[in-house]
């Protein structure tokens, strides 16, 4: 089910905040929520049934095609950090959370005219748009049905907020790339808190909120969600151009095929020569990127330190999330998120 759980390794702080280090496996991180983790895969599956089989197949297919379920980890440790709450809330949230990042996929690879998925044909490449985008409609209205099951108002204002942000983060990801703005790093900033850390930000919120912590734990959680959002992305961002595809579990480059400017190669540009800055915009703007012109981007992504600059910017974040919970009174869930934040800045897939 966790696609990155034997395969990705990292050294990481003993939660006493010793000297002592401890390799761990993503699946040993979330072990404490996986009888939970099980349970919300139990209520994605039962949510994406359907009377029409395309529904069904679609939904399943781009279920099944990996992920690493960060936004369910997220709330379910954040409400086990606050002393949990009753087994459906939390197991309905979390699957709801889930299925409408799910949604979201269906439709951005529509938009960026996608033709793989994590290292799959896309589901727009082998069914068509309609019917992704359709599907994906059938997976947002399956998720506020189970989010309304929760009786929670407070829940569905934060769900739908980060929906509506992660909506926006599209939007502003399509006007750049559009040149309907210049794209900056402040832009690419400003997708990735809407589009990735919005909706992790709400996932922290959610879990304290279900477990009636107090605004300042919710607040924490937030804190947390949202610099782990950033961490993530950068981190992606960075191993799309210096990872090896056995690591990474998908095809490398493939944000560059798809003519997007991520961190490694904004931070490059920033230190470019005007002539290499003119390249790079010629050849995003090619229909066929090549290996040539791909090669070349790369090149210089590794000569002006790209992907370790996204990398340190991680780093950063990840110390911030973890700052952000220092004060929640300790536990294993506690310990958990801090060792999750390690396993973001070092992931290799």
């Amino acid at each position: 089910m966790h696609t990155c759980a034997n395969r990705a390794w990292v050294i990481l702080t003993n939660p006493g905040y010793s000297d002592n280090f401890k390799l761990m496996e993503l699946s040993e991180i979330i072990e404490i929520v996986s009888t939970d983790l099980d349970e919300v895969e139990r209520e994605i599956e039962d949510n994406i049934k359907s009377e029409i089989p395309l529904v069904y197949d679609i939904s399943k297919y781009i279920l099944g095609s990996g992920g690493k379920r960060i936004r369910p980890c997220v709330l379910l440790l954040s409400n086990g950090a606050c002393g949990l709450s009753t087994e459906h809330k939390r197991i309905a949230s979390a699957a709801a959370i889930e299925l409408i990042h799910t949604a979201t996929l269906l439709h951005d690879d529509v938009v960026d005219d996608a033709e793989l998925r994590r290292g799959n044909p896309s589901s727009n490449l082998r069914w068509g748009n309609q019917a992704s985008v359709l599907v994906g409609d059938f997976i947002l209205a399956k998720a506020l049905n189970l989010i309304y099951s929760c009786g929670d108002l407070e829940i569905f204002n934060s769900i739908t907020l980060a929906a509506a942000k992660l909506a926006e983060g599209q939007v502003l990801e399509v006007m750049s790339s559009t040149k309907l703005i210049e794209f900056t790093e402040g832009v690419c900033m400003d997708i990735i808190k809407h589009k990735t850390a919005s909706f992790i930000e709400c996932c922290g919120q959610v879990g304290a909120i279900l477990a009636q912590a107090p605004g300042e734990d919710v607040r924490a959680l937030g804190v947390y969600g949202h610099n782990l959002g950033i961490a993530f992305q950068a981190t992606d961002d960075a191993l799309d151009y210096g990872a090896t595809e056995d690591e990474f579990g998908k095809k490398i480059g493939q944000d560059l095929m798809e003519g997007k400017m991520t961190l490694p190669l904004v931070y490059s540009l920033s230190k470019a020569t005007e002539s290499e800055k003119t390249r790079v915009f010629e050849i995003l703007e090619t229909e066929e990127l090549g290996d040539e012109n791909s090669g070349y981007i790369f090149d210089l992504v590794e000569c002006y330190n790209g992907v370790e600059k996204s990398n340190d910017v991680a780093g950063k974040y990840v110390d911030r999330a973890k700052d952000a919970i220092s004060a929640l009174p300790a536990n294993d869930y506690k310990d958990s998120l801090i060792r999750l934040a390690d396993f973001i800045k070092e992931r290799r897939c």
